[in-house]
């Protein structure tokens, strides 16, 4: 569709050719040996252009404070380029005021292109002065393509339609989707189908934002200026909704750079410079809104957006809290059934299954980051006596303060389980391994000093415990071994006498050639395996 419409455009014989004066404004301005007076003559053989220049020169757009009476004149005070730029562009008003066909809306294509030119002018004063005139120009057709659209190629492309369809997409976007191609690259190929410069048809292409990320740096702040005023022309001519200013604003200040106190100014400024241009162009524009109405009809459109948006917010936070509160609950219940899936229910310490998930974590850990890994192994004594004698109520009460003493002992030093029956470990890593030995001493004495009461009866406690390390450079550390080296010691020590500690010396998994020490004499001269020891009482 895109290539079909351009086509068709390019071979119309309906579209306007420039003006004799513009084209030779043009062919002027392009040749290397033209001198000023050539220009000044060439703008002078048309009186009406010369009027209209003098007119606008003296307007409050320049705000020169002496009256200038001839072209020669007016270039002497603002430059050869200044005058030329205003030539062309009366001249291409001119064009286009030629169509007679009153079913384009000329009153509001007018009023943003006016808007626009007035607006681009006043930024680039502001932040880039010598582009002022090429601003002015470049807003001034930044809309031409809907021109040649509507004569050209299709009836129907329509700015006014097209808004009032869909105004809450950008023009470029529902003109792309409803014709294959925007207003803006259709009018960038007619400025350089007539040779208009570079930098304009360029900027012109891209006041939308399509084809921005092409542009060269040499077109860059003029189409930032382009781009900028083109939203500030969409608010005055209401094209956008007068509650976008804001945004709008802050937009125009991160493209250009211009301080928000002259943004303020120039805003305030635009809507006269409009209609005073538009009177110096003989353009009917119709009803122009000036910044301060376009204030009050943005804050209240923003009160009633806001009123509107306190009701849905109030509804959503209802919502949002009963959505909340559920959620909270789930993850109530889910916590609780994860805490029952991986802990003892009766010492409240972390089940097998936990530990054995906790230690393969551990050990991967390790051997990731090279520190070192410990592990405790304790049994509590004479157990199976104790259920014998007092019965399984009673072997639970002393279940329940074993694991209650090993968590007050061990708190945040190391991870405590019930590792079966009256069996528990503690897993410890990196420097709480160098302490290891006296955590479990203190873990013995603990239980030593802490009875279990089972109908009002004291029932004394002790353990057996064994201790092993797997040094941080062992590259054969496993889970198995650990669990099996302190398991070994464990039993040791339940041979040695019960109630008692046997520590730590060698790598874990390698078997002692020499009675390990421990925190009490054990008298042991060899170190029997776990099932060798089976057949000791615990």
């Amino acid at each position: 569709m895109e290539n079909s419409i351009l086509e068709r455009i390019k071979e119309a014989d309906n579209l306007p050719s420039l003006p004799t004066v513009a084209v030779e404004v043009l062919r002027l301005t392009k040749a290397d040996d033209a001198s000023m007076d050539e220009l000044v003559r060439a703008i002078q053989s048309d009186p009406a252009l010369t009027g209209k220049i003098l007119r606008v020169v003296n307007s409050s757009l320049f705000g020169i404070p002496r009256e200038i009476s001839s072209i020669k004149q007016a270039v002497g005070l603002l430059g050869l380029r200044t005058i030329n730029v205003m030539a062309l562009s009366f001249s291409l008003v001119e064009m286009i005021k030629t169509d007679s066909d009153n079913r384009f809306d000329y009153d509001g294509y007018w009023r943003r292109s006016i808007s626009c030119a007035v607006a681009a002018r006043l930024l680039a004063k502001a932040v880039a002065p010598r582009l002022a005139e090429e601003a002015f120009v470049a807003g001034l057709l930044a809309d031409i393509g809907m021109i040649a659209a509507w004569r050209c190629a299709d009836a129907n492309f329509n700015t006014r339609e097209l808004l009032a369809n869909d105004a809450t997409r950008p023009l470029s976007d529902v003109e792309q989707e409803t014709h294959g191609i925007s207003h803006a690259r259709l009018g960038q190929e007619l400025l350089q189908t007539w040779g208009l410069p570079d930098v304009l048809a360029t900027a012109v292409g891209a006041h939308h934002g399509e084809i921005r990320a092409a542009v060269t740096s040499h077109s860059k702040s003029l189409t930032q200026v382009l781009a900028a005023a083109a939203d500030i022309a969409a608010v005055f001519c209401q094209d956008m909704p007068s509650e976008q200013l804001e945004r709008v604003k802050a937009s125009c200040i991160e493209s250009t750079g211009i301080a928000p106190t002259d943004l303020e100014a120039l805003l305030a400024d635009i809507d006269t410079h409009v209609r005073e241009t538009a009177a110096t162009f003989s353009l009917s524009v119709g009803e122009t809104l000036d910044y301060a109405r376009i204030q009050l009809e943005g804050t209240a459109q923003l009160a009633q957006m806001s009123m509107q948006a306190e009701m849905e917010r109030a509804q959503a936070t209802r919502k949002a809290q009963a959505a909340v509160a559920e959620a909270e609950r789930l993850n109530g219940e889910k916590k609780a059934i994860l805490e029952l899936a991986a802990h003892d229910a009766l010492t409240k310490l972390a089940n097998r299954a936990e530990f054995d998930r906790r230690l393969d974590e551990e050990v991967a850990r390790a051997r990731a980051q090279g520190h070192p890994l410990g592990m405790i192994m304790l049994d509590i004594d004479h157990f199976k006596h104790c259920n014998d004698t007092h019965g399984h109520q009673a072997g639970d009460a002393v279940l329940r303060r074993v694991g209650q003493t090993i968590q007050e002992v061990v708190h945040n030093i190391g991870f405590a389980a019930r590792y079966g029956g009256e069996e528990f470990a503690i897993i410890l890593t990196g420097e709480a391994t160098s302490n290891i030995n006296a955590l479990a001493e203190q873990i013995r004495g603990a239980i030593a000093a802490t009875p279990a009461y089972h109908n009002e009866q004291q029932l004394r406690i002790t353990a057996s415990l064994g201790t092993a390390v797997a040094a941080a450079a062992s590259e054969t550390i496993s889970a198995a071994r650990l669990i099996e080296a302190a398991d070994m010691r464990m039993y040791r020590a339940k041979q040695g006498g019960r109630n008692r500690v046997e520590a730590a010396t060698e790598q874990p998994g390698k078997r002692p050639t020499s009675p390990a020490p421990t925190y009490r004499a054990s008298g042991v001269s060899s170190a029997p395996t776990r099932a060798a020891t089976r057949h000791l009482p615990n």
